[in-house]
């Protein structure tokens, strides 16, 4: 009789221990149906310890990731557990994506709340120069909430505020907002005798402008995606407000050189109407809503498991307003990363561009990149040591990403290592405080 009881308590224990496993509970939470565009895959994360069978047009995919879900077709996927079947999960596969190719130069503002971009000495009348925001631990990349609980949404306010405390010969309380949450800081104002003035020693920004490439379009949301990357004020110092794009007009490029990025002289042409409001600065670039459609031709975007290593074409503006294709070529593919602004490796082959700019250059960052008729990506980096080569993102993850409802500010984990953004700023905006 103990020995059946003990064998029904273990029989029992070890249920309920599969009930509550982490393979059980990812096998609970995948759904009964599934829609993918065809061609892409779905990452079954928890999933491993479960045999699995495909059927119609759907097939298994393994990898360093994990396992995937790949829809050419629809069909059926089913999980085993053992000989036993487990789950069946119904696939749906869609059409492609199509959207409006880019390539073209376009000017981007993004405003946000005032951003510390530097820190400053300030020289005091007493002759020794103070650092009020160094030693009250203010960092690059802060974004300034309030002073002496006071909304500062504005440089202008900023500087009143520290004016008064300073005059007053009081300290002032700076709460700022980081990754890790708010901070509360205080800083004794320091007067500046070539500015005449009290300072706390930080350079601020509550806007960047600069020069990128649009992506491509989505005619049926209108929205649109650029860049590739995240604009930022520094490293570290990412702006997470609003802006517009509008259309650039581009001078003329100033050539790259192993060690010295290259770069797109242009500007803003104001004789054009802007072409969207920036809505989100995330990861894979900048997106939001189109003021009016972009001219281009429709491809369709490749998932990231029909990108390959081979040749490709790049769309870009060198002169003018022009968009020209270049030759280049897909040197390696990451499929294995969450979504980043460095999922391919790509290499500019074309004499005539390798000629003009040196291969890939500031604000050349959003080029659309095209291979096998499909849109697969869009220039991101350049490597310093070698201009000719450089990193994409996929088209795919900056169409999740920024083209589905454009309507909120979304952002990840900052991308820490590679090369500089190409993306060029066009002048200094900020103020001293």
């Amino acid at each position: 009789m103990n020995a059946r009881r003990i064998a029904s308590l273990l029989a029992l224990s070890l249920f309920a221990a599969g009930f509550c496993s982490p393979q059980y509970r990812a096998l609970a939470q995948l759904p009964d149906h599934i829609t993918l565009p065809r061609g892409d895959a779905l990452r079954l994360s928890g999933l491993g310890a479960f045999g699995h069978r495909a059927e119609g047009g759907v097939r298994f995919v393994g990898g360093q990731g994990g396992l995937q879900l790949q829809a050419r077709g629809s069909g059926s996927a089913v999980l085993t557990f053992g000989p036993v079947p487990v789950k069946r999960v119904a696939v749906r596969a869609t059409a492609p994506r199509r959207v409006l190719l880019g390539g073209e130069a376009i000017a981007v503002t993004v405003r946000g709340r005032s951003t510390v971009a530097a820190l400053d000495r300030v020289p005091t009348t007493e002759g020794p120069l103070r650092f009020p925001a160094g030693e009250a631990g203010l960092r690059v990349g802060d974004v300034l909430l309030s002073i002496d609980g006071h909304d500062v949404r504005t440089d202008g306010a900023l500087h009143e505020l520290v004016q008064s405390a300073g005059q007053k010969g009081r300290p002032v309380r700076v709460t700022v907002l980081r990754e890790d949450g708010r901070h509360t800081l205080r800083l004794q104002p320091a007067f500046d005798r070539r500015l005449g003035r009290y300072r706390i020693g930080v350079y601020v920004r509550d806007q960047l402008s600069g020069v990128g490439t649009l992506s491509f379009a989505d005619p049926e949301r209108r929205t649109f995606a650029a860049l590739g990357h995240p604009v930022a004020l520094a490293a570290g110092a990412r702006l997470s407000g609003r802006g517009e794009i509008a259309p650039a007009v581009v001078f003329g490029v100033l050539k790259a050189k192993r060690g010295r990025p290259g770069q797109k002289l242009g500007a803003l042409d104001a004789s054009l109407s802007p072409v969207g409001r920036i809505t989100r600065n995330a990861d894979v670039g900048i997106g939001g809503r189109l003021a009016h459609l972009p001219q281009g031709r429709l491809v369709a975007i490749a998932t990231p498991a029909e990108v390959h290593a081979g040749p490709a074409e790049l769309y870009t503006v060198l002169r003018g307003h022009k968009v020209e294709a270049f030759a280049v070529r897909v040197e390696r593919v990451v499929l294995d990363r969450r979504a980043g602004s460095k999922g391919m490796v790509v290499r500019i082959v074309d004499r005539r561009l390798i000629e003009l700019s040196g291969g890939i250059v500031q604000g050349m960052s959003g080029s659309p990149i095209v291979q096998d008729g499909r849109l697969v990506g869009a220039v991101t980096h350049v490597f310093v040591h070698d201009p000719t080569r450089g990193y994409a993102t996929f088209a795919s993850w900056m169409d999740r990403t920024l083209c589905f409802d454009g309507g909120s500010v979304r952002q990840g984990p900052r991308e820490a290592s590679g090369a500089p953004a190409a993306f060029r700023a066009i002048g200094p905006s900020g103020v001293v405080a």
